[in-house]
């Protein structure tokens, strides 16, 4: 039907029952979510939710208002009333207008037809707008997530089996302690998610109050204290693993859907979700608490390569969590790092990284480490950036993937006595190669940090938007 076509009342109905069909549409999605979801943003330069919606009433009021009669929003309500009364004041009007009306061409060429296919066009656009907030929410969580478990992973460099083993960061805990008890309630977790995406919430088992859980708690302590710390690195990836493998199987509207637990408490499974990440933090800052106590010289051992193999892929997982965070039509254009676009981060991590594997494969030959001086980073940092400047995002991907590659091959052909070997560095300081292999996953680190500072991620904690000062 043109908009130059006169509208019959039964195609009037039918426009009315479309307005009626979406917004049941629209509030099936925004029902479940709670306030804190309805509020949640990435950043400040983003509508949230609750403005969206607040958005979309003041919007068709001002539509309608086009036929001859001037329609205003209902304020000073809940959101959902808010909702519900816009659209009804939108309806009141449109129901008043008469048969002439419905074919009347009102000023500037607004009538009926244009009216409610703009209310019906904006109100799609911005149900396709929330649903984009929800896959947002989404994304966020899987790189809180891999930035939270490599800090925890961070914390355990320069400390010996020993350390990891004996000492006891939290009184009767010690870090392998710590580590096995967060992979159990990793596991515990997913276990809940999977039963109620199985329809089997009936069956998850309450643990009890705050002293229930602490009782819950020195149980698995014991049940876990004989266990070798291998095994509860190995844990500790598997149970993550699992983990997001269950996150996968879930929509965004399962995340944010209300979960009644047989009790008769009400959660969210996003909540569980958000736990994981909160209990990586809480623990690494206790395991860093207790670290920052000890003498420089016992930060500087050599560690299980395990451990350093878990940070070094815990590392880059955190940096390529990011990626999907910036649109992949802007991973060549938009800066992330100065002027440096992400394809320009990547060469640069590369070209770094390329610098590692050089001196590992040097040690795997039973050479000493040996690299040309740099003596100015910025010059050797450009000159390397404009090698690759043309290279095409594939190549550069291709690149960054190997030199990874030949750094986590290496780590698991070293020797425990080669990764204590010494050698000069390319900036002239003295090294161990289990030190040195250190180096590029917390290059990557704090090149996460101008990622997300550059993304504007307003609402994550400094500690991952800003560099620490000097």
């Amino acid at each position: 039907m043109k908009h130059t076509d006169p509208l019959t009342q039964t195609q009037f109905e039918a426009l009315l029952e479309k307005l009626h069909a979406q917004r049941e549409q629209l509030l099936g999605v925004i029902r479940p979510l709670s306030h804190t979801m309805r509020n949640w943003k990435p950043n400040d330069d983003q509508l949230n939710i609750h403005e969206i919606l607040m958005h979309i009433g003041i919007q068709e009021c001002e539509w309608v208002s086009k036929l001859g009669q001037t329609v205003s929003a209902p304020s000073e309500v809940t959101l959902m009333r808010y909702l519900h009364q816009s659209r009804e004041v939108v309806l009141a009007r449109l129901q008043q207008l008469s048969e002439a009306q419905l074919a009347e061409t009102f000023a500037d060429g607004w009538d009926v037809p244009r009216v409610l296919a703009q209310i019906l066009t904006h109100e799609a656009a911005q149900i396709e707008q929330i649903e984009s907030i929800l896959a947002q929410w989404r994304l966020h969580l899987l790189a809180r997530l891999a930035a939270e478990r490599a800090g925890l992973f961070a914390t355990l460099l320069g400390l010996s089996e020993a350390q990891l083993t004996e000492a006891e960061p939290m009184p009767g805990w010690t870090v392998k302690d710590l580590l096995a008890h967060v992979a159990f309630w990793d596991g515990f977790h997913t276990n809940r998610m999977q039963m109620v995406a199985d329809g089997r919430s009936h069956e998850i088992m309450e643990i009890g109050d705050d002293d229930d859980m602490a009782a819950f708690n020195e149980r698995l302590l014991a049940e876990q204290k004989a266990m070798p710390l291998e095994q509860a690195i190995a844990m500790l990836l598997k149970e993550r693993s699992g983990f997001l493998q269950t996150l996968k199987r879930l929509s965004d509207a399962d995340l944010q859907s209300q979960v009644r637990l047989p009790w008769g408490w009400r959660t969210y499974m996003r909540v569980w979700a958000r736990w994981r990440y909160q209990h990586d933090a809480e623990h690494a800052q206790q395991i860093q608490a207790w670290r920052d106590t000890l003498p420089p010289d016992e930060k500087r051992n050599v560690g299980p390569k395990y451990v350093l193999r878990a940070l070094l892929k815990a590392c880059r997982k955190e940096f390529l969590a990011l990626l999907p965070l910036l649109p992949e039509a802007e991973w060549s254009s938009r800066p992330v790092c100065g002027v440096w676009t992400m394809k320009d981060l990547m060469g640069h991590l590369t070209a770094w990284a390329d610098v590692g594997g050089q001196a590992v494969n040097q040690v795997l030959a039973g050479q000493t480490p040996s690299h040309a001086p740099i003596a100015d980073f910025n010059a050797w940092n450009m000159d390397q950036a404009a090698q690759r400047a043309d290279l095409p995002w594939e190549t550069i991907w291709a690149a960054y993937e190997k030199s990874y590659q030949v750094l986590l091959d290496g780590l698991d052909n070293v020797s425990d006595a080669q990764l204590a070997q010494q050698f000069a560095t390319p900036w002239n300081s003295q090294i161990s190669v289990y030190r040195w292999l250190a180096i590029w996953p917390l290059h990557e680190r704090e090149h996460a940090i101008d990622v997300r500072h550059a993304l504007n991620l307003t609402r994550w904690p400094k500690r991952f938007t800003e560099h620490p000062a000097p």
